[in-house]
């Protein structure tokens, strides 16, 4: 990852020239501060970048900027579960890195590709394969592009197939961006423990669960390692073995990991967050396994209200809620 030079980010009033990569900076900084799973930090970075880049005069840097500055903050929005917001942001982003870098542009597909994993969150399926489908024409007609853009593209193409309930095409995807991720960093680089935890998950699905259980105990310690044990993405890891152990009958087990996973959502996205539904439900299934069918309800109204105006109203983790709820109420 490249590393921002040392900035001030509260100074302002610059000449355009000077504030170009002091905006490049600042929004790098947001990107590295979101990988850490520090999302109040990266979108005060993120508004910061932006309202500098919008003072800057009109023309290709301004465009150039202004993508670069709207991409970390649509990727914290989306994080914290904002999704309309991040929605408006990546579309303002991709439509000046088009006038700025051109629409066949590598930027332009990383917005595309931004733009789609929203989609996918939302419950917006279809506009999600549009914008992949882009992305991926452009990273694919590229003489020259970044592998982790592409394992990246898999990757989301991959979760996307799984969201749809479409594993035997998930699969493959998914195994794909662990095949281009593996030609150029470590096989413990974050990034390549997280394609393998997404796909082991897509193995659990197709009822290769001993196999799935391995990969998430093998990769756990290294990404609890390189991200911290409080990382949202750990907390999906966690999330995937939960439900293996759980269809095993290791309800205790279960239960252990679906508290940590609403920990550590609740402490780094918020109470709030419909990122938490899906834990809360899984919880609530576990509790109505053990015969607590009260806390289990109430977990299943937690996840449908989270939800709810959050997501398109066919999206699945909503409708799973509201049928456990109608099935244990």
């Amino acid at each position: 990852m490249a590393t921002a030079r040392h900035v001030d980010p509260t100074v302002s009033g610059r000449h355009d020239a000077s504030l170009v990569g002091e905006i490049e900076d600042i929004a790098l900084a947001a990107t590295e501060a979101a990988d850490l799973g520090n999302l109040a930090e990266s979108e005060r970075l993120g508004r910061h970048a932006f309202d500098l880049a919008g003072g800057l005069d009109a023309g290709p840097d301004r465009d150039r900027a202004l993508a670069r500055a709207l991409r970390p903050l649509g990727t914290t929005l989306r994080a914290r579960g904002r999704y309309a917001e991040a929605e408006r942001t990546f579309d303002r982003g991709l439509t000046a890195a088009i006038v700025g870098f051109g629409s066949a542009s590598l930027e332009v597909a990383e917005l595309l590709n931004d733009l789609g994993m929203t989609f996918k969150y939302a419950g917006r399926f279809v506009e999600a394969e549009a914008a992949y489908g882009q992305a991926r024409a452009i990273l694919e007609s590229a003489p020259e592009v970044d592998p982790q853009d592409l394992a990246a593209l898999f990757h989301n193409l991959g979760g996307l197939a799984h969201a749809r309930g479409d594993f035997e095409a998930a699969e493959p995807l998914a195994r794909r961006a662990i095949e281009i991720r593996a030609e150029t960093v470590d096989p413990r680089d974050p990034a390549m423990l997280l394609d393998r935890s997404a796909h082991a998950a897509i193995l659990d699905a197709l009822d290769r669960s001993d196999e799935a259980e391995a990969v998430i105990r093998d990769l756990l310690p290294d990404l609890e390692a390189a991200l911290g044990p409080d990382h949202p993405e750990v907390a999906v890891a966690l999330n995937n073995l939960a439900a293996i152990v759980q269809r095993r009958g290791a309800l205790d087990e279960a239960e252990a990991f679906y508290r940590r996973v609403i920990a550590i959502k609740e402490a780094r996205l918020g109470a709030e967050s419909p990122a938490l539904a899906t834990p809360l439900n899984n919880l609530g299934t576990v509790l109505a396994a053990a015969g607590r069918s009260d806390e289990a309800g109430a977990l299943f109204r937690a996840s449908i209200r989270l939800l709810e105006g959050a997501v398109e109203e066919d999206h699945p983790a909503l409708q799973a809620a509201r049928r456990n709820l109608a099935r244990h109420a």
